[in-house]
């Protein structure tokens, strides 16, 4: 019973010293963490920028593959079509 007439006395005590002095409270925690909040916002806007520069990289690189595969595909059509031609046989001579 100590135990949670203690919490309740706890539980109470604290919302009253939130309802009397929060705004005080909220400027105190505002003023000592805006260098910090400050500090994570410029970190967070140089994740973005790397993340583009990585992005962009990676995007032009998968635009060169694809260039890579596309003339490759065609390489290899055309090989496969001479190799055809080469294997064919010539049309038989019909013989009247």
């Amino acid at each position: 019973m100590r135990i949670s007439g203690a919490f309740v006395l706890g539980a109470i005590m604290g919302a009253a010293a939130v309802w009397l002095w929060g705004r005080e409270m909220e400027g105190y925690v505002e003023e000592k963490t805006r260098g910090v909040r400050a500090k994570a916002a410029e970190g967070v806007r140089a994740v973005e920028e790397t993340a583009g520069q990585v992005l962009d990289r990676g995007g032009h690189a998968l635009r060169r593959a694809d260039e890579f595969l596309q003339e490759t595909r065609t390489h290899v059509s055309e090989a496969l079509r001479a190799g055809e031609e080469a294997i064919r046989p010539a049309p038989a001579a019909r013989e009247a």
